[in-house]
């Protein structure tokens, strides 16, 4: 009697394991998915080097004093090519400085010719130099007055 129980109880277990594996993957996938394009993400440590943020379609969204701020490219970075920067940080934020480094291979600084117009808005320009690597990781470092540590802010070109 037990044994023909424990039988039909293992029978319905195994008929619906394949249901229960698909919501598990695909619980595990929605959460994977919200935490990689969440703010708050951006507000994390990278290597003990301040806040951080990848760049995703273009465009970029981390945190300064726990406020937002946006990066947007006019085009995806390409060697050799200008690429127009917009940078939208908080009003009682101010730019110092910006330049682009080569993460996997040493590119020197690229200079980031950054305007302000007043209202927390930035607009400039950078143009990239040719690697001999076919995937280039870049970090762009933003300089905040008054803060200790800088902004960085991550893409990749290809050929």
């Amino acid at each position: 009697m037990l044994n023909n129980h424990n039988n039909k109880r293992s029978k319905f277990l195994h008929s619906q394991l394949p249901l229960i594996a698909i919501v598990v993957v695909a619980v595990c996938v929605y959460l994977a998915q919200e935490f990689q394009s969440s703010p708050l993400n951006a507000n994390r440590i990278v290597n003990g080097i301040g806040n951080s943020c990848n760049f995703v379609n273009e465009a970029c969204e981390f945190l300064i004093d726990d406020k937002l701020a946006i990066a947007t490219f006019s085009t995806m970075p390409e060697p050799e090519e200008s690429v127009t920067l917009k940078i939208i940080v908080p009003e009682d934020q101010e730019i110092e400085s910006a330049w682009i480094e080569g993460v996997n291979m040493y590119m020197g600084k690229v200079p980031v010719l950054l305007e302000n117009d007043g209202k927390g808005a930035w607009s400039g320009w950078f143009m990239l130099g040719a690697c001999s690597e076919p995937v280039m990781k870049w970090q762009l470092r933003l300089n905040i007055k008054d803060k200790e540590s800088p902004n960085y802010l991550y893409f990749v070109t290809q050929y």
